[in-house]
């Protein structure tokens, strides 16, 4: 926590580097808006900060309709970090206290209802409520401006419980009714949407926001290399998947061309997102999932600034700036790959994953013609079939059985919100599963961006080349805690990254 004039300095200066990390908030106003907001700087008399934009909205503050602080992307703090709040917060943004509520996210913690709330409410302001409120206006805005769905079916995909609730709710958050709203950005109706599926959405075109720079070519290469047959795959500057979410399945079309346009001062910049849905309600899983896929929450300039002075990988930082944490939209399936990567080629790992998928993966309905149409496996499947079915044998299969019953049983969590450490333990204790394949996982998997095993056969042979391979622990200690970013880039150095067009503001 800064003090005072530290938040004043930095709103003042509208530095990019605090976007999301606070909000400012003017009593004489009644607007809260992101540090680099471009309305003039208010006194310090009359400015109020808080950490998180819910806190702003729980003390009568509306977001502000210039700077849009709902589409900034979060505050990286609760990447970095693994505490209780932070795994909290991850749960509450996607959407787990509309699906299994309060006492739910506590229960999945692993604490009482009233010692989450304490420990939100000293951290960040406001309890898990308020917080979930918070993410229904932001999710409600995006589609409202995004999309042509009615608005009726806006407030059932946000998480209303009705549509008065989302009237009040929008009013309080931003000042005007749904209906004026997106008369103010222009957005119709479809005239059709009548005509749907009830519970059925056609494809949603989202915006997803991200602090620049991006590195697409290096994300996409990484999606190329290990895009499963049916379930994912790319096309040109788009990668493509199924998405299994809470309430159904979905898939989503991710264009990365590296966009240049930028708003103001904010230096905002976005991913398209083409999200197709046999639920609307999982609107929020979905777009959570896709984001934690191209790690978009991320700071780079932060993770730049602490690699590239370092005298042995600050060349590769340099050389790729914007690199991203490739991550997933269900944790059990990069932990599966890198299990098997142990034992071979990438190239085989896709083929095994393509018949896992075949033998045990759900179609998807909402899939056009040709596009990826089903699921990547459970865990309770591949349990269920045995790495047998396969064509695996020995270690390779005792490792894949092993690591799928042991999610299966939910002795074992995968997900954003699980305790690093004691995931990475578990981990440990499976047949099959090495301590650098379990700091991968965790790098793919949770999210954790300070992983790190100087054993990586790949962090080895980069380290090697570049004379550092005495030493490698100590010196890594330096890297945190960005440690899995240095990884990244170790393992990425020997990579040709192909360019991709920038498109220009017209």
């Amino acid at each position: 926590m800064l003090d005072f004039d530290s938040y004043y300095r930095a709103m003042a200066s509208r530095d990019a580097r605090f976007d999301g990390s606070f909000y400012v908030a003017v009593t004489t106003t009644g607007v809260y808006c992101r540090p680099v907001c471009g309305s003039r700087t208010p006194k310090p008399e009359n400015v109020r900060f808080f950490r998180i934009a819910a806190a702003a909205e729980a003390a009568g503050f509306r977001a502000c309709r210039r700077c849009r602080p709902e589409a900034a992307p979060s505050s990286p703090e609760w990447n970095v970090r693994g505490d209780l709040v932070a795994r909290a917060l991850r749960l509450i943004a996607g959407g787990a206290v509309d699906e299994i509520g309060v006492a739910g996210v506590a229960r999945q913690l692993a604490v009482s209802e009233r010692h989450l709330h304490r420990q939100l409410v000293a951290e960040v302001g406001v309890g898990p409520l308020a917080l979930a409120l918070n993410r229904r206006t932001q999710v409600a805005r995006l589609l409202i401006e995004s999309s042509a769905l009615l608005l009726s079916e806006v407030a059932l995909a946000a998480g209303y419980s009705s549509v008065r609730q989302f009237n009040d709710g929008m009013r309080a958050a931003f000042g005007c009714s749904p209906t004026e709203l997106r008369r103010a950005c222009g957005a119709r109706a479809d005239p059709r949407a009548g005509e749907r599926t009830p519970g059925r959405s056609g494809p949603l075109v989202l915006r997803l926001r991200y602090r620049p720079p991006f590195d697409g070519a290096g994300m996409l290469a990484w999606l190329r290399e290990r895009a499963v047959p049916g379930v994912e795959e790319t096309d040109g500057n788009r990668y493509r998947r199924t998405l299994r979410l809470p309430r159904g399945s979905g898939t989503a079309e991710l264009d990365l061309t590296v966009s240049a346009a930028a708003r103001g001062r904010t230096g905002q910049q976005h991913v398209t997102l083409r999200l197709t849905l046999a639920d609307l309600r999982d609107v929020t899983a979905a777009v959570r999932r896709c984001r934690d896929l191209l790690d978009l929450d991320a700071d780079p300039a932060a993770i730049g600034d602490a690699l590239r002075p370092d005298p042995w990988i600050g060349s590769l930082v340099r050389a790729a700036p914007g690199l991203r944490m490739p991550g997933c939209t269900h944790g059990f399936e990069p932990a599966l790959r890198v299990v098997l990567e142990q034992f071979t080629s990438l190239a085989e790992v896709s083929a095994v994953c393509a018949r896992m998928a075949a033998h045990c993966g759900e179609p998807v309905p909402a899939a056009g013609e040709g596009r990826p149409c089903r699921l990547f496996p459970s865990a309770q499947a591949l349990a269920d079939a045995g790495p047998g079915a396969f064509g695996l044998t020995g270690r390779p299969a005792a490792a894949v059985h092993a690591l799928a019953g042991a999610v299966a049983a939910e002795k074992l969590s995968l997900e954003r919100d699980a305790d690093r450490e004691e995931t990475a333990a578990r981990l440990r204790e499976l047949p099959g599963v090495s301590e650098w394949a379990a700091q991968r996982i965790a790098m793919h998997a949770l999210g954790d961006p300070d992983a790190f095993a100087p054993q990586d056969p790949q962090v080895r042979t980069a380290a090697k080349a570049l004379g550092l391979a005495v030493g490698l622990a100590e010196h890594a200690r330096g890297w945190q805690p960005w440690r899995s970013y240095a990884a990244l880039h170790l393992r990425e150095a020997g990579r040709a990254r192909p360019a991709i067009p920038v498109r220009r503001p017209r």
